[in-house]
């Protein structure tokens, strides 16, 4: 989990929201987490993920009961989660919606890695809080389940009543009372925590469903995701060298080539490169890693239109180069994926 990345402020937000209904001050809230209140109100503000944290933590440990996270989860909404929200909306189906969830988590406002997970009965939502404190992983995780379904019943235009809801944390002692409002009983103790919808609620067609809206939302998301995964902008030659070898995919840019393109000498832009931190070949497989394993996981492209796409001439180089970058073959890498 890298604990600086940059995130929205409406996560926070929610968190006083909650402390409000708990007669708790702001100022309690905010206590050693770097923001000044000042800064919730501005709405593109953002705060690094550690930040979040230990807001989290300040109310744990200042109200502190089982289902604080669930009381949470319940302010969140579509709008709560941007373009994100708006593509979920588009969808046709609640699966798909779900889909791109899992496709563009890194959108949403949840702190720990979130996945999907078929099942007969339907299809797993599932939060992984291995890299949780542990003393704040029960408060993030029962926000992430009340949130997602709150998400799902403002999809559907109506309530929906999960087939089963899991945690891995052990029974509160005042037993099930914090959870009544779920409508189904909580299995504590399990292996994962997750929430089951069921078949029938996933194929039901969305009541806003636009196909052309949805895609346009799903282009956008995924440029939002490469540009936040650049090199941070505190390194200007190497993001500008990332954004060259961005637009020029399918050609083999060399050193040389990207370096006249910054009307720099292939000596000046590796010595910049080398200030920075960084590799020219190093930034070069990042990015024809990042596509390739796009295409591969999100089109049916060959491989050998793959290797054209990336800059490859024969899909048997590419390969070799995919091997190198992953360990794996893209056959296999596209299995586990």
């Amino acid at each position: 989990m890298d604990w600086r990345q940059k995130r929205s402020c409406s996560g926070v937000r929610y968190l006083l929201e909650t402390a409000k209904e708990h007669g708790l001050a702001v100022e309690h809230c905010l206590l050693g987490s770097a923001i000044d209140a000042s800064q919730l109100v501005i709405s593109d503000s953002t705060i690094e993920a550690w930040q979040e944290l230990a807001v989290i933590r300040n109310l744990i440990q200042r109200i502190g009961r089982p289902g604080l996270g669930f009381a949470t989860g319940r302010h969140y909404h579509l709008t709560s989660l941007g373009l994100l929200g708006y593509t979920m909306l588009a969808s046709e189906t609640l699966l798909s919606a779900l889909t791109a969830l899992n496709r563009f988590q890194a959108l949403a406002l949840t702190i720990c890695p979130v996945r999907t997970l078929p099942d007969p009965r339907g299809l797993w939502v599932i939060f992984d809080d291995s890299v949780l404190p542990r003393d704040a992983s029960g408060f993030v995780v029962e926000r992430g389940l009340s949130g997602v379904l709150h998400i799902a019943a403002e999809l559907m235009q109506r309530e929906i009543v999960p087939l089963a809801i899991q945690m891995r944390c052990d029974c509160p002692p005042d037993g099930l009372v914090s959870y009544a409002e779920l409508r189904v009983p909580v299995n504590f103790g399990a292996d994962t925590n997750g929430i089951l919808f069921s078949s029938a609620d996933l194929q039901c067609t969305l009541p806003q469903a636009n196909h052309a809206a949805c895609y346009q939302g799903e282009v956008l998301c995924g440029r939002i995701i490469e540009d936040t995964q650049l090199v941070p902008a505190s390194l200007p030659t190497a993001r500008r060298v990332q954004r060259f070898l961005l637009e020029h995919a399918a050609t083999m840019l060399s050193a040389k080539a990207v370096a006249s393109l910054l009307e720099l000498s292939e000596r000046s832009l590796h010595r910049r490169l080398a200030e920075e931190g960084q590799s020219f070949r190093q930034l070069n497989d990042q990015i024809k890693t990042r596509l390739a394993q796009r295409l591969l996981s999100e089109s049916r492209m060959d491989l050998q239109q793959v290797a054209n796409c990336i800059g490859y001439a024969d899909a048997a180089s590419f390969c070799r180069a995919f091997q190198r970058w992953t360990g794996q073959t893209p056959g296999r890498w596209k299995r586990s994926a």
